[in-house]
């Protein structure tokens, strides 16, 4: 998977020129040099000199087109790949992507996150990165680096957890230090509704759109706010946990010892235990029918059951519903978003349960914040911890502060011994 490398004449003193370069065709890309002359400004010669460095450091490759004589330039995204780990509460999903964060082979098993120790998370997800990377005939030389999600509060900077309530023994633990020490790349860690954030942004429902938010609706409940472009992380990245936003009225215990969380009441957790309390108490013969049958009682078999008119089931899924749309709907008032993502397992109930955290937010937000307004589940599914992980770390490996250093370094290795 090694790109051609190919000797250049030596490299004049560092500038931000070819940094901003790669950035345009990375994120416009396929573009002919003259619309890069075009967008950035620069001389045609300017833009030629940095494209041939682009193109021996092998970051960047040509692409031809039957009915046309101009080559085009885009990423070269086969020159290395990537890893993106997702830890949620019942899973742990690992994706070996390209450089354009296409999963090429991924692996996605269950997981008890509240009951298993950091090291055994460790020694699963390595694992799993082992077996994906010898599928794939991927050497060490040719992984770019890895990014994690997950979900709890991250200390971006520091790349650790921080005191997450949910993940006993997690507080300060190196998980991304041992994971580069292992595999000998670059490791960034992110609360998990950030990363699903760039993984929309991306490559899912939110391209193109510069000011939106990711919800994550699972097990717990998250936030992903996207500005300008840009994940932001508030001062010590802390934005997003809006799980834990009290709800007026409600006292229901919740796992960070407050009461009345919006996850308490309305996330995947809290949606269990009240689909299991109707199954005990016989409020609901299609709960009573599907778990005898051996279906586990989820948000998704609430979302069969309201489909087939269960009451009991379409009760507890709108009510739900309700309680996060009227969170939204402050958030929206505030953050006046243009585009709210809904995702994660939760999510995934169906158009019902969407529409009507939809119809909330749209009563109970201002008309001018709501007047062009869209609200819609993430298009990535399943798979967006894991794209937007590998997304994370492409942002971080090809940003423009780092790709002079990787032109540079790519050169010398280029350049033939005398």
């Amino acid at each position: 998977m090694k790109a051609e490398r190919s000797a250049t004449p030596p490299l004049p003193r560092a500038t931000a020129t070819v940094g901003t370069i790669f950035k345009i065709i990375r994120e416009r890309g396929p573009l002919a040099a003259s619309d890069i002359v075009r967008v950035t400004g620069l001389a045609k010669s300017t833009v030629s000199v940095n494209v041939d460095r682009l193109l021996a450091a092998g970051l960047v490759r040509e692409e031809w087109r039957p009915d046309s004589k101009r080559r085009r330039l885009k990423l070269a995204e086969k020159a290395g790949c990537v890893v993106g780990v997702d830890v949620g509460q019942t899973h742990l999903a690992v994706g070996l992507c390209d450089l354009e964060a296409v999963i090429l082979e991924r692996r996605r098993v269950p997981l008890a996150l509240s009951t298993e120790p950091p090291e055994s998370v460790l020694e699963r997800a390595s694992a799993l990165i082992d077996e994906l990377a010898g599928r794939a005939r991927v050497d060490r030389p040719d992984l770019f680096g890895m990014a994690v999600g997950v979900p709890g509060p991250v200390d971006y900077a520091r790349r650790i957890p921080v005191c997450p309530p949910f993940m006993p023994g997690w507080d300060g633990f190196p998980l991304a230090s041992r994971l580069a020490e292992r595999f000998g790349c670059p490791v960034f860690l992110d609360n998990d509704a950030n990363v699903m954030a760039l993984g929309e942004r991306d490559r899912g429902a939110a391209q193109q759109v510069d000011d939106f938010m990711f919800v994550k609706i699972g097990t717990g409940i998250g936030a992903g706010l996207v500005v300008r472009g840009e994940i932001y992380r508030g001062a010590k990245g802390a934005v997003g946990d809006v799980g834990h936003i009290g709800l007026d009225g409600a006292e229901t215990l919740c796992r960070c010892g407050n009461r009345g969380c919006l996850e308490a009441v309305a996330g995947g957790a809290a949606l269990r235990g009240k689909a299991e309390e109707a199954l005990r108490e016989g409020r609901s013969s299609f709960l009573a029918q599907r778990s005898a049958q051996g279906h586990p009682v989820d948000a998704t078999l609430l979302a069969q059951g309201a489909a087939a008119g269960d009451e009991t089931c379409l009760t507890l899924l709108m009510d739900s519903a309700t309680a996060i749309g009227n969170v939204l709907a402050k958030l929206v008032n505030f953050f006046n978003p243009s585009l709210i993502v809904v995702g994660g397992g939760v999510a995934l109930a169906g158009e019902r349960y969407l529409a009507s955290i939809r119809e909330v937010v749209y009563r109970r937000s201002t008309p001018l914040a709501t007047s062009d307004l869209v609200v819609k589940k993430s298009a990535l599914g399943e798979e967006c911890g894991v794209v937007g992980a590998a997304v994370l770390v492409l942002d971080e490996i090809l940003s423009h502060r780092n790709v002079l250093s990787l032109v540079s370094s790519r050169h010398e290795l280029a350049s033939p011994i005398s």
